[in-house]
């Protein structure tokens, strides 16, 4: 099991649309800081996708937000995907196409310019690199060819920017996957032929990397000391911005100390020129913005061993544009009076819980008070946190529930400091009985998938997904089959004839201390030919706690036709989705 990040390579994105409906408009008006407060943060990286979507208004205003927080630098986190062979710009590669609607270079290295923003260019991804990783050299000499191409073409466009800083190389290097002196040595070899053609081509201009480490196993922080002395005492690498790994859920803040000193011993034994920057996560595991209380916990825990702090990300976790301009506010205060308020919001009232058919439950109550604002509502149900709601909302349908079921909930009002309300008083609902179901039609059936099974986690045949075997909460049952994609894929069964399609249903695992997740949707289609496809229904993910759990994604009273049911998946992120059947019923 690949123990990354994924969060870096998702489009863990609140959106631009929806952030614009939960910024609370009475937030009060953030103090002014004075850029003298520590800890605090100094850049942010930023995903090509969220400037790409924004207006050049919104561009500038997302470059003064920043300003104003005092954050100075920033990251473009990639500039292609040799994988895919796309570009966020107009390249003169060979070979290339553009992804985005815009030019994300120039735009962004023009807000910058004006801003006083000091501008660092990430080179390539390639989601090849989460199964590569440093054992295959031909590969890794392969992609150290194409990032000194790509650095090439981006300098020769954008190197007069006044903004343009420095680079970042965005293939992170982890305590799991890199055990042996061969994949250090690997490692060394690619850093180095990429540094000294960037150190050549843009002299003085730092080069960053962004390892991260996982506490749950894996390599421990002494192997880690001895990795980075090795792998530095040859690779010359600037900056090393190590993340923290507590958004991500694979470090608590007790446990920084020991990481960030254990990467500091090797820079002092191997390379007292390399700089250690902390890349700290403003997210939670979730993907919802990290409390600015928990952020300056992290920040002081790291503080003795860094010289200056990235984020990941103030521009996607804690922006108005983004998410409820309470974290931005609450941020700033902090920086002006060197301390995070303590107010709790007042606990919400009128709850209400009221059935919304078969499969869903609406609830409604009385907005919560807040001294800066409120930032979201915790949803518990039958006691298990299932929710959080990002926004300064007074309603909620919790849907993707069991028929016939009565359920009930609790509400909490949360700000972005942390501060939490006590929760509600309870309010249950009942959903609706789902209709008689019909035979099951898709047993035995066989099926095609657009991508296969991870080797690891294969398809074993015999009708695997639809032989009725399901399997356990643990991803090691052979029942299930993995994938480690962030792309959509599907699988396509044949019913053998024209068949009237009445339910469907498939069951999914959830293990996220692996970064195994349910999907964020899935589409079933039908088809009489198996060319040409009609959407059914979709099943958007669940509301469901953290616990380790298989979920069965189901639909009642369709009105289908055809013989083929195709289920079409869209992963929450670039990590894992495991799934171990696939059932349609009907006539």
């Amino acid at each position: 099991m690949s123990h990354r990040t994924g969060s870096r390579l998702a489009a863990l994105i609140v959106g631009a649309a929806i952030a614009a409906a939960l910024v609370v408009p009475a937030t009060p008006a953030a103090a002014t800081p004075t850029c003298t407060t520590t800890p605090r943060i100094d850049g942010s990286f930023i995903q090509p996708a969220l400037v790409d979507g924004w207006t050049a208004t919104q561009l500038s205003s997302e470059l003064s937000t920043l300003t104003d927080a005092c954050i100075t630098s920033q990251v473009i986190q990639w500039t292609a995907d040799t994988k895919a062979s796309t570009t966020v710009y107009p390249s003169g590669l060979s070979g290339y196409a553009q992804s985005t609607s815009t030019d994300v270079i120039s735009r962004v290295l023009t807000a910058a310019d004006s801003a006083g923003v000091a501008e660092y260019l990430g080179l390539q991804t390639n989601d090849d690199w989460w199964n590569t990783y440093a054992n295959d050299a031909t590969w890794l000499n392969g992609q150290a060819t194409a990032a000194n191409a790509l650095a090439d073409d981006l300098y020769a466009r954008y190197g007069t920017h006044a903004s343009f800083a420095g680079w970042y190389l965005p293939f992170e290097v982890d305590n799991w996957n890199f055990t042996s002196t061969s994949s250090w040595s690997a490692m060394a070899t690619f850093y180095t032929t990429i540094a000294n053609h960037l150190h050549a081509l843009t002299p003085g201009k730092p080069v960053i990397i962004s390892p991260f480490y996982n506490t749950s196993g894996g390599q421990t922080s002494t192997q880690w000391t001895s990795m980075w002395s090795s792998i530095l005492a040859s690779a010359p690498i600037d900056v090393i911005a190590l993340q923290d790994g507590v958004g991500a859920g694979h470090a608590t803040t007790a446990q920084l100390a020991t990481w960030f000193s254990a990467t500091k011993s090797a820079i002092t034994s191997s390379r007292p020129a390399t700089q250690l920057w902390a890349d700290s996560e403003t997210f939670n595991p979730d993907f919802t913005p990290m409390s600015i209380s928990q952020l300056i916990a992290d920040l002081n825990a790291v503080a003795p061993y860094v010289t200056k702090t990235l984020s990941f990300s103030y521009d996607h976790y804690d922006s108005p544009l983004t998410v409820p301009a309470v974290y931005d506010t609450t941020y700033r205060n902090y920086l002006s009076s060197g301390a995070v308020e303590s107010s709790a919001p007042t606990t919400p009232t009128g709850l209400t819980a009221t059935s919304g058919g078969i499969t869903s439950v609406n609830l409604a109550w009385t907005a919560s008070t807040d001294n800066i604002g409120i930032a979201g509502y915790r949803v518990y149900r039958g006691g298990a946190l299932v929710k959080v709601i990002q926004g300064a909302v007074t309603s909620f349908t919790d849907a993707g529930l069991s028929p016939a079921t009565t359920y009930s909930y609790k509400l909490a009002a949360f700000d972005a400091a942390g501060n939490a309300s006590a929760q509600s008083a309870t309010a249950t609902a009942t959903t609706s009985s789902a209709p008689a179901a019909n035979p099951l039609i898709s047993s035995g059936r066989p099926y095609t998938t657009s991508v296969g099974a991870d080797p690891g986690y294969p398809d074993t045949g015999a009708a695997e997904l639809t032989n009725g075997v399901t399997g356990t909460t643990s991803y090691s049952d052979a029942a299930w089959q993995g994938r480690n994609t962030g792309s959509a894929y599907s699988f396509t069964i044949d019913l053998g004839s024209t068949k009237t399609i009445t339910q469907v249903g498939t069951s999914w695992l959830q293990t996220k201390s692996v970064y195994i997740f349910l999907p964020s949707s899935i589409q079933v289609s039908v088809s009489t030919t198996g060319s040409t496809f009609t959407p059914l229904v979709t099943m958007p993910a669940p509301n469901v706690s953290d616990a380790d759990q298989r979920y069965t994604y189901a639909a009642y009273g369709l009105s289908g036709s055809g013989r083929y049911v195709r289920f079409t998946v869209t992963p929450a992120s670039s990590a894992w989705s495991f799934v171990d059947e696939a059932t349609v019923r009907g006539l």
